[in-house]
C-alpha cells in the first residue's frame, strides 16, 4: 500500500505540477474498461479510479472520503470487474454498479429515493407521510421495553390522519445522514450527527436497523426542515422521531 501511494503521489505531482504528463496518459470512458486498465500508466490508472469515484459519489447521498486508500480500493475493484466484462466500456461498468444501490432496502440511496418522492410534481404529501407511520411491530423491531410500549402509545396519539410532512416551497434537495442502530449503540462517530437525545436511548435499540436523519433543504445550503428517526423495518421505511422524549 505504501509503495502504491508513493507511486501515485509522485506520478500525480509530476504530471500536474511539472506539466510533464506522458502523451499516452488519459482515457476515454467510452472505451473498453479492460483495454483502458490492462496497459495503463500509473497516471491513467489513478485518473480512471478517481473518475469512477466521482461518478459514483454523484449518485450517492453519503460519498466516501477521497484518499489514496479508497482510490486504491476503487482501482482494484475496477480491474476485477473489467476483467470479467471485457467488452463493456468504463462508463457502462461504473454506471451499472451505481444503479442497484437505490434498490437495496435500507440503504442511503434507497432512503433518498423514497424521500425525493416528496418533491415529485403533484405529490400527495399526506399519503407519503401516512405511509411512514410505524405499526407496533415496527416500533418493537427497533426498540425494547419499556421504551417500545411508550412509543407505541405516543405514535398512536400524535400521528393522526391529518399529520403531513412537506418541504417548504424553496426546498428542492435533501441532506441525509445514514447509519445503523449498531453504529449508534457502539458510539461510532456518526452518533454525533444525530440529535444528542439518541445517546439516552441507544441502550433500548435492537441491533442492525438502518436509521436516518434528514433535512429538506435548498440546494447548496445546510439549514432546512430537519427530521430524525427514519428507520427501515419489516421491508419498509417508518419514522419514530425523538424517542428520548418518552424517557422518564
Amino acid at each position: 500500500m505504501y509503495v502504491f501511494k508513493s507511486i501515485l503521489y509522485a506520478t500525480t505531482c509530476t504530471a500536474l505540477l511539472a506539466g510533464s504528463a506522458n502523451a499516452a496518459d488519459g482515457f476515454d470512458p467510452r472505451q473498453s474498461c479492460f483495454e483502458i486498465l490492462s496497459d495503463a500508466t500509473p497516471a491513467t490508472k489513478i485518473m480512471a479510479a478517481s473518475w469512477a469515484f466521482g461518478f459514483l459519489a454523484a449518485k450517492q447521498s453519503d460519498p466516501r472520503p477521497v484518499d489514496f486508500e479508497n482510490i486504491d480500493t476503487m482501482l482494484n475493484n475496477l480491474i476485477g470487474v473489467c476483467s470479467q466484462n471485457q467488452t463493456m466500456s468504463l462508463l457502462e461498468v461504473v454506471d451499472k454498479s451505481a444503479k442497484p444501490t437505490a434498490d437495496v432496502g435500507g440503504s442511503a440511496a434507497n432512503a433518498r429515493e423514497m424521500l425525493m418522492q416528496f418533491y415529485a410534481p403533484g405529490a400527495d404529501h399526506n399519503a407519503l407521510t401516512q405511509a411512514l407511520i410505524p405499526s407496533e411491530a415496527d416500533i418493537r423491531a427497533v426498540y425494547n421495553e419499556p421504551l417500545a410500549s411508550k412509543l407505541g402509545t405516543y405514535i398512536a396519539e400524535q400521528f393522526t390522519a391529518d399529520v403531513t410532512f412537506r418541504p417548504k416551497p424553496e426546498h428542492n434537495d435533501l441532506l441525509i445522514v445514514h447509519a445503523t442502530t449498531t453504529n449508534l449503540r457502539n458510539g461510532d462517530a456518526v452518533l454525533r450527527e444525530f440529535p444528542g437525545g439518541y445517546k439516552e436511548v441507544v441502550q433500548y435499540m435492537n441491533e442492525g436497523i438502518p436509521i436516518v436523519r434528514f433535512k429538506f433543504i435548498t440546494s447548496g445550503e445546510e439549514l432546512g426542515l430537519a427530521f430524525d428517526g427514519l428507520v427501515f423495518v419489516n421491508d419498509h421505511w417508518a419514522i419514530i422521531p425523538k424517542p428520548w422524549r418518552l424517557l422518564d
